[in-house]
């Protein structure tokens, strides 16, 4: 019986695939999804299309997933880039070397997305990820952000999947519909069982002899069609028998692993025995060293019979040459079937064949019931993962150890110090499949601990507190130091985020006293400080804190990089809008070139808000969407939903697109918390308010901010800097000016401390006084206002209006040519940022000149919004891999939008568009 290279049907699918790769050659990006059950033929199609010469001169990067490697962070990204020349990695900090187990998923993603452009310079790609249901998640999650960029890129990814029963892995399944549903051009490959005729053409393919179809019929009724299934029983059906007009002894083991288990007991002993040492080993490995481990001194005459029997496989073309199982289903029948004694041998022989990870699992399979030592390793070892960021690997060493174990005390140490710690880094899926085994274990901080972390997971926040709060004590009487920090880190969370600032500050403090270099738990202090109203306080901590941070920056090892964030954060929200955008601008470079987390998503959202006071209209929805690509990948915090789509409503409002503002602030309010200390309502309200204020609705300015005015602290506070100025000029507009002196006081005395409302109250306090016939005092205070101007820090938007009302007074005062002076100021402001709603009221009653000719666009389509924001880049002077790595997207894509804007344009090359946004000609005639 021949097995080896045998193929049947399967010629629709090959057909696809040939489509996909020629659709890849022209630019047009795919993604194709095999999936089938097991056995079903997915890797053998694979196989023989990577063979096919549609497949020519494309670049193969490929990763064969297995279950035994879940555990490792990164591992199948690895696996990809392993064929890379190493000088071309060099570009690519992240992927250099071994990727850091830290490093956020999307700037893997990032660059694993750059690297595949810079292939593409050469030829096309192929990104090939077989049995992807096997693939680690950060993996995983960096592949979905590389497949969910793809525009004008020659790359054609294929991933199979086995079916999966979406009960059992709800979390995988959820994540591969997002992945395949969020790219255009995906492609499903269904395999299912063969048919009649293919069968027999299986059949006679692997026995050299055709077969009548009743036979045929016979087995695929039998199999399902499944080939494996059908060359399997074919070792154990007499020739005599195919050739009849019908099996009548046909075999029925009630499953494939059965029938496997028959295969392999025909075998005759050494074939067998070489089969057995390389299922226990589940690695490619040359022949000679399986045959030293399975003790066959003659392995190339027993390779024959198993080749035939189709169990193994024979990889001549790799280096060494090595051998394998066909199949991880007849892997997994293969060991199951070999006596415990045996298979606890081949083991311990097959430690010493592979490297120093995979020796572990080969150390536990050989161990014996209890092995105290070796668990006092595998603990020992777990610690070391753990501190190099490998949680999961972690988790997996501590659970063998646990399994060790001879009590009843040590096995649930190992057991809550894994679950523990996959808490700890919001490995939830996990946590749930232990958590009936950290129910059972007795009472202690650590169980605690992982209760309140599994309740705060689902929302429970009254039942995250109470077990939180039960860690907490429980850790003191256990003295349990580790528990204890986390305890509290976690208690101070829960705690700012009801609202409880002043017990969650002491949490956090009480954190730091038992271990000075919880970044968390100083995380946690210094929002619950600026959210508690001390703005000025979480500042000085941080500021502490900071000189160590940049520190180790500067000498490559940096740490605590989101303190820099959340630095920036605060800054903004204290109007300090300049110096923290360059503080978040900081930590998501470092995040980017040492692989370290920075709470980059929130750092994108406050980058924005700051842009939109500091009129950098164009810079928002680039910062908005880097951030929703952060959070839509899972790679960071649902709460910063909020920011990502509320801030572009803000400027959608401001040029009057008041379908886009309305979608975008409906997408946040979806969001939103019940309770109005909550940010997302409070980010809500402000949006409400900035959408009425484009449209001069006083009445809806004030019903939108009206719920922020009681709060004593929270984010109302703490935002106040985008709203306060919104609620007096709606008391204004609407004539309540006993309200209205109320509210310009308070605005001016919190601008004391916040120099970027200064430009705001000296306009409200001079429209305050105008309506009330003070025209005097009103020129005074804007004149004043005019001359001391902060910098760099001044509000756009309020700027323009001041300049505008002054020129206003001065025009009822007869002073003309100075009013146009500063009417001009005004409306050249406003058109910088395409402020039309702004701009029309201005207008009113106020002669302006023709607006100035412009060219003509050659092509009469306007720009989409990602061809405007790369040609906003253009203008700034950005090359194009800078571009790329602004918008989340490849070089390719780039250069495809940048040829298109030349061509609605009617330009010819970057200078001359990069002449064309400087000079300001990058307006609203251009945009789609």
């Amino acid at each position: 019986m021949n097995v080896q290279g045998t193929f049947v049907g399967r010629e629709p699918e090959l057909a696809r695939l040939r489509d996909c790769a020629r659709a890849v050659r022209s630019g047009r990006p795919r993604l194709v999804l095999v999936e089938g059950e097991a056995g079903i033929g997915k890797t053998q199609l694979l196989r023989r299309w990577l063979a096919d010469p549609a497949l020519d001169g494309f670049t193969v990067l490929r990763a064969r997933c297995d279950d035994s490697e879940r555990d490792f962070v990164f591992g199948a990204v690895q696996q990809l880039i392993s064929t890379v020349p190493k000088t071309l990695l060099e570009e690519f900090p992240l992927l250099k070397g071994p990727i850091p187990a830290t490093a956020p998923p999307y700037e893997v993603g990032n660059q694993l997305l750059e690297l595949t452009s810079a292939l593409q310079s050469r030829e096309p790609v192929v990104l090939l990820v077989d049995d992807i249901q096997w693939a680690d998640t950060a993996s995983l999650h960096a592949c979905g952000f590389v497949l969910r960029r793809l525009d004008a890129d020659a790359l054609l990814a294929v991933l199979s999947v086995r079916a999966m029963d979406r009960a059992r892995d709800p979390d995988l399944a959820d994540t591969l519909h997002r992945l395949v549903s969020g790219v255009s051009d995906s492609v499903r490959l269904p395999l299912r069982g063969l048919e009649t005729g293919q069968v027999a053409e299986l059949i006679e393919q692997t026995t050299g002899r055709p077969v009548p179809e009743t036979v045929a019929e016979q087995l695929r009724r039998h199999t399902a069609g499944n080939p494996l299934y059908v060359t399997t029983l074919l070792a154990e059906l007499p020739e005599q028998e195919l050739t009849g007009a019908c099996v009548t002894t046909l075999p029925v083991p009630p499953s494939l692993a059965i029938a496997i288990h028959t295969q392999l007991l025909r075998l005759p002993e050494p074939s067998r025995a070489l089969v057995e040492a390389a299922a226990v080993l589940g690695t490619p490995m040359p022949l000679a060293l399986v045959g030293r481990m399975a003790g066959v001194e003659a392995p190339t005459p027993a390779l024959s019979a198993a080749l035939e029997a189709g169990l193994m496989r024979w990889l001549p073309n790799q280096p060494s040459a090595p051998v394998e199982i066909t199949h991880a289903l007849q892997r997994q029948a293969v060991v199951e079937a070999i006596p415990p004694d045996r298979r606890r041998h081949l083991h311990a022989k097959a430690e010493r064949l592979v490297d120093r990870h995979t020796a572990w699992t080969h150390r536990v399979a050989a161990a014996g019931p209890t092995d105290l030592g070796l668990a006092v390793e595998l603990a020992a070892a777990a610690d070391e993962e753990y501190a190099a960021g490998e949680v999961d690997r972690s988790a997996t060493l501590l659970l063998w150890a646990a399994d060790l174990e001879a009590t009843r005390e040590n096995r649930e140490h190992h057991l809550l110090t894994a679950t523990a710690r996959l808490a700890a880094h919001e490995r939830f899926v996990r946590v749930e499949s232990l958590l009936p085994r950290v129910q059972e274990s007795a009472p202690c901080a650590r169980r605690s601990l992982i209760l309140g972390a599994y309740g705060f997971s689902r929302g429970t926040l009254s039942e995250a507190l109470a077990h939180y709060g039960e860690a907490r004590a429980q850790s003191e009487r256990e003295q349990d130091t580790w528990t204890g920090v986390h305890a509290r880190v976690a208690l101070s969370g829960v705690l700012n985020f009801q609202g409880c600032y002043d017990e969650g500050i002491d949490a956090a403090r009480q954190a730091l006293v038992m271990d000075p270099d919880d970044t968390w738990a100083r995380v946690n202090l210094s929002t619950g400080l600026a959210l508690a109203d001390a703005p000025s306080e979480a500042l000085r901590e941080l500021a502490e804190v900071m000189p160590a941070v940049l520190r180790s920056a500067a000498e490559g090892r940096p740490a605590g990089v989101h303190l820099l964030t959340l630095q920036g954060l605060i800054r903004i929200s204290q109007g300090a809008l300049t110096g923290g955008i360059e503080d978040c601008a900081t930590a998501v470079a470092l995040s980017r070139s040492h692989g370290l987390p920075a709470l980059a998503d929130f750092a994108y959202g406050g980058t924005a808000s700051a842009q939109y006071l500091l009129g950098a209209w164009e810079d928002v929805p680039i910062s908005a969407e880097r951030g929703l690509a952060i959070t839509s990948n899972g790679d960071g915090k649902a709460a910063a939903y909020a920011w990502e789509y509320s801030i572009p409503s803000w400027t959608a409002a401001g040029r009057g697109e008041w379908e886009h503002a309305e979608e975008q602030l409906r997408a946040a309010e979806c969001r939103s918390g019940s309770s109005i200390g909550d940010h997302t309502a409070t980010l809500c309200a402000i949006s409400r308010a900035i959408l009425a204020q484009a449209r001069g609705d006083h009445t809806a300015m004030l019903d939108a901010v009206q719920p922020l005015l009681t709060a004593e602290a929270g984010w109302p506070r703490h935002l106040q800097v985008f709203w306060l100025p919104l609620h007096a000029e709606a008391l204004i507009g609407l004539g309540h000016l006993d309200r209205a002196e109320a509210a310009v006081a308070h605005l001016q005395h919190t601008a004391k401390d916040i120099p970027c409302l200064r430009t705001a109250a000296s306009w409200l306090f001079g429209r305050l006084a105008e309506s009330r016939g003070d025209l005097a005092l009103a020129r005074a205070t804007y004149e004043q206002g005019l001359a001391e101007l902060p910098e760099p820090d001044v509000v756009l938007l309020h700027r323009a209006l001041l300049e505008h009302a002054l020129g206003r007074v001065l025009q009822l005062g007869g002073l003309t040519t100075d009013a146009a002076r500063w009417f001009d100021a005004s409306r050249h402001r406003l058109e910088r940022v395409r402020a039309r709603p702004f701009l029309d009221r201005c207008a009113e009653g106020i002669p302006t000149p023709p607006p100035p000719a412009r060219r003509r666009a050659k092509n009469p389509l306007r720009l989409t919004a990602r061809e405007r924001d790369i040609a906003h880049l253009i203008g700034r002077g950005l090359t194009n891999k800078e571009i790329a790595g602004e918008l989340f997207v490849s070089s390719k894509t780039v250069e495809y939008h940048l040829s298109r804007t030349y061509d609605k344009l009617g330009l010819s090359n970057r200078r001359e568009l990069r002449d064309h946004v400087q000079g300001g000609a990058l307006t609203e005639d251009d945009e789609d």
